[in-house]
């Protein structure tokens, strides 16, 4: 697994459900189009350029487009063995209804995360937020603006389950990977 991070012209990519057909056509491993990826964006960040965090089971090798920018490639570090406490962040949507509006209270999305770690770690310490609306559409060419709350979970977990726990991070967790929810960035 590779973690690669671009920088993102928000200036031609206005709707999250443009990211990742972006990414799949300018995207590259070997001269093969990727398709196996998932990626992190945050959409509240203010500025035209923002970073994006994508993990990919093939190296990627970036064309030079307008839309967005190759800074930085690596292999995916492994985890280390005895890691009592390992910083994480992770920008979710924890349902899958789209049409589901009001916000979920800061335990519900603790214990749903907990939940995906699958025992693999334990939240040490957490702090949720920000917490915005994604507005997208479901085609280009659609008229209705669709809209979405999203969280954003960071802190610390003490790692019980290395092996399980990087196995954990190699999927996205939730709903609406492809609106750029669900890595687990583990620091």
């Amino acid at each position: 697994m590779y973690h690669s991070t671009y920088l993102v012209n928000r200036q031609m990519l206005t709707d999250p459900t443009q990211v990742k057909t972006a990414l799949s056509r300018y995207l590259t491993a070997g001269g093969e189009k990727m398709t196996n990826f998932f990626y992190r964006l945050e959409w509240y960040r203010i500025g035209i350029s923002i970073p994006m965090d994508v993990y990919s089971e093939k190296m990627p090798v970036l064309q030079l487009r307008p839309e967005c920018q190759l800074t930085h490639c690596e292999k995916l570090p492994e985890l280390p063995a005895d890691t009592d406490k390992i910083g994480f962040k992770i920008f979710i949507i924890p349902y899958k209804a789209a049409s589901k509006n009001e916000d979920l209270s800061d335990d519900f999305i603790k214990s749903w995360f907990e939940k995906q770690l699958k025992g693999s770690a334990t939240i040490i310490d957490s702090e949720l937020g920000p917490n915005n609306r994604l507005y997208y559409r479901l085609k280009p060419e659609d008229t209705e603006i669709k809209q979405i709350q999203s969280y954003t979970l960071r802190g610390h977990l003490k790692c019980n389950d290395v092996k399980k726990l990087d196995k954990i991070r190699c999927k996205p967790l939730g709903y609406y990977d492809d609106l750029g929810c669900g890595l687990l960035l583990l620091e």
